[in-house]
C-alpha cells in the first residue's frame, strides 16, 4: 500500500470503530467487535475491512454489517474529506484460527 492508502485505511479504521460502537442500533453491534485490519488498494476504490467479534456469531455479524453498509458509507462520507469514498467489503479475520492450525501442525512435526 502507498502512504496515502495507509493514511486513508487508518482513518477508515478509526471512524468505522466509532460508527459501529456508537451509531448502529442493532443489538449485535453491542458485542465486542474489533476492526483488526483494513486493506485498501492504491487507487482507493475498494476497502476490505477485517473484523473479529467475541461472544457472537461472526457470520451473523458479517451479514449485519453488509446490510448496514449503505448507512455506514453515508456516515463515513459525512466525516471524511475525500473525493471518492472506497467501496467497503466486510470479512471475518481468520488469522487467529490459521495461526492456531499452524502451531498444531508444527507441534505434530516436532513430535515426529
Amino acid at each position: 500500500m502507498s502512504r496515502r492508502s495507509e493514511r486513508v485505511a487508518s482513518l477508515l479504521q478509526d471512524l468505522l470503530s466509532e460508527i459501529i460502537m456508537f451509531e448502529l442500533n442493532d443489538p449485535i453491534f453491542k458485542k465486542f467487535i474489533s476492526i483488526t485490519e483494513i486493506k485498501i488498494g492504491d487507487d482507493l476504490k475498494k476497502a476490505t475491512v477485517y473484523f473479529r467479534v467475541y461472544d457472537a456469531d461472526p457470520a451473523e455479524l458479517e451479514s449485519a454489517l453488509s446490510k448496514a453498509k449503505g448507512y455506514i458509507k453515508k456516515l463515513l462520507a459525512e466525516r471524511m474529506t475525500i473525493k471518492f469514498l472506497p467501496d467497503i467489503e466486510f470479512k471475518q479475520d481468520l488469522r487467529e484460527e490459521e495461526e492456531k492450525r499452524l502451531d498444531e501442525l508444527f507441534a505434530r512435526i516436532k513430535k515426529s
